[in-house]
């Protein structure tokens, strides 16, 4: 399948991160992680409070130009605000970010402070 460029180019931004090595695309999704689960499918774990997997699931919506930031979880402090940055280096500016489910403490709420241009949905 062809997927937007937009979704592509944070794909590749991850991909840069050197704590990220495997990555999954589909046409609903982003998932990379320092790890992945099972033998066949070979998942990116993104689970949080998983105990050394760092990693991030995105979910989007291109007829609406939306990303969800759906699972995202790092035992090494700082890099999930990488993973965060990679995602929002040359963010398209008619796009919308959203945290539908917030168990962070505070993680979003920075997030949202330190990309004051991105538009949020929180």
């Amino acid at each position: 399948k062809e997927l937007p460029i937009e979704i592509v180019n944070m794909a590749i931004n991850l991909s840069k991160l050197d704590f990220i090595k495997y990555i999954k695309l589909t046409d609903t999704e982003i998932a990379a992680s320092s790890e992945i689960k099972g033998t066949k499918a070979k998942n990116p774990i993104t689970t949080p409070t998983h105990p050394t997997a760092i990693g991030i699931t995105i979910l989007f919506d291109f007829y609406y130009k939306l990303i969800d930031f759906y699972e995202i979880n790092s035992p090494v402090k700082g890099n999930g605000s990488k993973m965060v940055d990679a995602v929002f280096t040359d963010f398209p500016k008619d796009w919308q970010a959203a945290v539908v489910m917030d168990w962070s403490d505070g993680f979003w709420g920075k997030m949202q402070k330190k990309h004051k241009k991105i538009d949020w949905l929180y």
